[in-house]
């Protein structure tokens, strides 16, 4: 996310040879040293998953993030039984094993956390704590170092490994918003110095790029040396590509059919293979028009080992493959999100997590990844395996004979038989129970299992509302409910993806809620009712109210009449937007800041302190201010005719009704400045200001303002109007304030103190 000046030095500039390719000698150069003849070292490289595998194919590990468990899964002979359930800690994320498979690490995202869990006696012996937000962990080759990536303090911790009992020996910052997934290589049959790859969840901006632009953005992936797990060996850089889709941008001056491009983000899976990196990813294109087919797609990103570079001609859209089948009906591939190659063969699984299945790629002797397609009588079909609900981890078994693929939401393991033509799911194993129905836990499920996919199976008996034939799902823009960081271009203007951490007060989420979107465009979450019809091309979840017609209602308003509580499509009984809403309002958790907690005596502790108090004395809380850490409120009723005025501003500006009364105008709208116009090139909305976001963990969602005009937080405080709206003119004019109210805000989170507005 948005950097902060001067809260993560990045490493030196490095001198360091670049990494051979894959299978090439990699002689030692210091820290870690040849394993003995008691070590059993990895001779393949590995990387971080949610579902991992012991050498000799008896033992599954797979994480439980909704339950705060792991589940070790018996496979041997294809037994496929539940052997223990072990309690760790908040949303264990990422599972590796140790290459003696006496012992697997996993990373406790929202406890800062990593568990060391013992495969012999299968329990948890101990929990190491980390950095804030910790995500990716792989272990060296010899099994004597393990390394954790942590997204919120941007650093990635270093843990000595001696006879089994690990302690952290090092933390390494990183220079790049929020590491995520992890890689490491082994060379020299995994003796000696090795080479690991650390990606960048969200891409930024190019040197010359600029926002709301399909070429604008990058993808990043760093090359760090295990001599000294310090020396950045290298970056590497994923740029958009021709995603093979064309739109309509004559309204722009442009033709009706002109190519778009999608650049690489969300990155968080990384497998090395023969040589090459890969990436599955959810690739961006926030230009005009906003719609299903042209904004998002499912790239394989690729690159080369040796060279450090993307692989020219690599890089594929899954959609492109789906779009050229000739059988019908389609399912596109929403939200690729992990990938695991056969350890013999250049074939390999690539996983759906809006949509449900697995896909086959096969790699050609050049590394380029094409998608592999099936007959279907006298027609042909990408091949996609169904698997169980919202898929997040997938792992191949040494023999190459079966996948495991972890299901986050359905909390079971799918079985997938690679030997069968075409391959198959043989079974699936529960490895978490679910709620009971009729409890809150149960329709927050159902919420956050609409949330996640592109597809929607209903009591009804009908499916495929969400989007049109699976191409995106609400997560493809608010991965657990927060922001991709891209700014699109909506019917308003440019408006970057809101996180929804703080839509409702954490502490009252039954009663307090904001008013929606950087306009006061909504006012209740089943107004994105909206946004499933005209941007995912879906049908929704509103439907008549005639008896026995699930079709969609033909009225859909912001404000009139209210869209909760109107009759919509049931999941196991629970009404499909009552569940989104709770699901929103009370599991959608706020990432930990990575300043909240620290000593106050230390020097950020102290910054943190005078950045509180300038804070107040600026009465930034007039705007920011309560346990939502926003002014915004509704505190109208929602009835029809509405009983608050809906505004519209006067043509040639975009006509959105909008809650006027909400906005603030704190001077970050500049309506001659290109960025602000809407997707049918009208002035954007801005004029009467912006309706003020939440603080609530702000450090981990840049860009920031509505037009992502600031990559971090201290240009936000650059801008004199909006630090003086508080009305106490001057008091963040020094330099040194503003760098402590920085800090300030990087220390905001649900553990903080509230400031009360005035």
């Amino acid at each position: 996310m948005a950097s902060c000046s001067g809260t993560t030095p990045a490493p030196p500039a490095s001198t360091a040879a670049a990494p051979p390719a894959q299978g090439q000698a990699a002689q030692p150069t210091g820290a870690n040293q040849p394993a003995t003849s008691a070590t059993k070292a990895r001779t393949q490289p590995s990387n971080s998953s949610t579902i991992a595998i012991t050498s000799d194919d008896g033992l599954v590990v797979v994480t439980n993030p909704l339950n705060g468990s792991v589940t070790v899964l018996n496979v041997k002979g294809d037994k496929n039984e539940k052997a223990a359930e072990i309690k760790v800690g908040i949303e264990p994320q990422m599972v590796a094993i140790s290459p003696d498979d006496k012992f697997a690490y996993v990373t406790n995202q929202g406890s800062n956390s990593m568990s060391v869990i013992d495969l012999t006696t299968l329990k948890e012996v101990e929990q190491i704590k980390v950095g804030t937000e910790p995500y990716g962990v792989v272990f060296s080759p010899d099994g004597r170092n393990a390394y954790i990536v942590n997204g919120g303090s941007r650093t990635m911790t270093i843990l000595d490994i001696v006879e089994g009992k690990a302690k952290v020996s090092g933390t390494t910052n990183l220079p790049v918003i929020e590491p995520r997934g992890i890689a490491i290589t082994a060379n020299n049959n995994g003796v000696g110095s090795q080479f690991l790859y650390v990606t960048q969840f969200l891409s930024q901006r190019t040197a010359n790029g600029a926002e709301m632009s399909d070429k604008g953005k990058e993808g990043k992936v760093l090359v760090i040396s295990t001599s000294d797990n310090k020396t950045i060996a290298g970056t590497i850089t994923l740029s958009a590509k021709d995603a093979g889709f064309a739109a309509d941008r004559s309204a722009f001056g442009g033709g009706k059919t002109d190519p778009t491009f999608a650049y690489p983000n969300q990155l968080q899976w990384l497998v090395l293979k023969n040589g090459r990196g890969y990436l599955p990813n959810i690739g961006a294109s926030p230009e005009a028009p906003n719609k299903f087919d042209i904004n998002t797609q499912a790239l394989v990103s690729v690159f080369d080992v040796a060279s450090k570079a993307e692989l020219s001609g690599g890089t594929i859209n899954i959609h492109e493959a789906v779009k050229a089948q000739t059988a019908t009906p389609k399912l596109f591939f929403a939200n690729p999100w992990a990938l695991d190659f056969k350890h013999k063969s250049n074939e390999g699984y690539v996983v759906s997590a809006g949509s449900n299945v697995i896909a086959k790629l096969k790699l050609a002797d050049d590394g380029k990844p094409t998608v592999v397609s099936a007959p279907d009588g006298d027609k042909t079909r990408v091949l996609e395996v169904p698997v169980g609900k919202n898929p997040r981890g997938i792992v191949v078994n040494n023999a190459d004979t079966r996948a495991y693929v972890m299901n986050f939401i359905s909390r079971d393991v799918s079985i997938i038989d690679l030997s069968a033509s075409p391959e198959k799911e043989m079974a699936r194993v529960a490895v978490a129970a679910l709620p009971a129905k009729g409890t809150d836990n149960f329709v927050t499920l159902v919420g956050n299992e609409l949330f996640n996919t592109s597809v929607g199976e209903f009591d009804e008996g009908v499916k495929g509302r969400m989007s049109n034939n699976g191409w995106q799902a609400c997560s493809s823009c608010h991965f657990e409910g927060l922001t991709d960081g891209v700014v699109w271009q909506f019917p308003a203007g440019p408006r970057k993806s809101i996180p929804l951490n703080a839509t409702f007060n954490p502490k009252a989420p039954d009663t307090d809620q904001r008013v929606l979107n950087y306009s006061g465009i909504f006012d209740e979450v089943c107004d994105f009712e909206i946004n499933i019809r005209n941007v995912s091309g879906g049908q929704g979840l509103i439907i008549t109210d005639t008896a026995g017609s699930f079709a969609p209602h033909p009225t859909l308003t912001s404000f009139n009449p209210p869209n909760c509580g109107r009759k919509t499509l049931t999941v196991q009984g629970v009404p499909a937007w009552e569940a989104i809403t709770q699901w929103v309002a009370k599991k959608v958790r706020s990432p930990q800041a990575p300043n909240a907690g620290v000593d106050p005596a230390s020097e950020i502790g102290q910054q943190v302190a005078l950045g509180r108090a300038k804070f107040i004395e600026a009465n930034c809380q007039l705007c920011h201010g309560g346990s939502k850490w926003s002014g915004s409120q509704v505190d109208f009723a929602r009835t029809s005719p509405p009983s608050e005025p809906v505004a519209l501003e006067p043509a040639p500006v975009a006509q959105v009704g909008h809650l006027k009364r909400f906005l603030r105008d704190v001077g970050t709208f500049n309506p001659s400045l290109p960025i602000e116009k809407n997707l049918a090139n009208l002035g954007a909305l801005g004029k009467p200001g912006f309706n003020p976001p939440s603080l609530l963990s702000i450090y981990a969602f840049g860009p920031y303002l509505h037009n992502g005009a600031c990559a971090d937080l201290a240009c936000v405080l650059e801008n004199a109007v909006h630090r003086d709206a508080g009305g106490k003119v001057g008091v963040l004019d020094d330099p040194k304030n503003r760098a402590a109210v920085v800090e300030f805000l990087r220390a905001i989170d649900t553990s903080t103190e509230v400031i009360n507005a005035p």
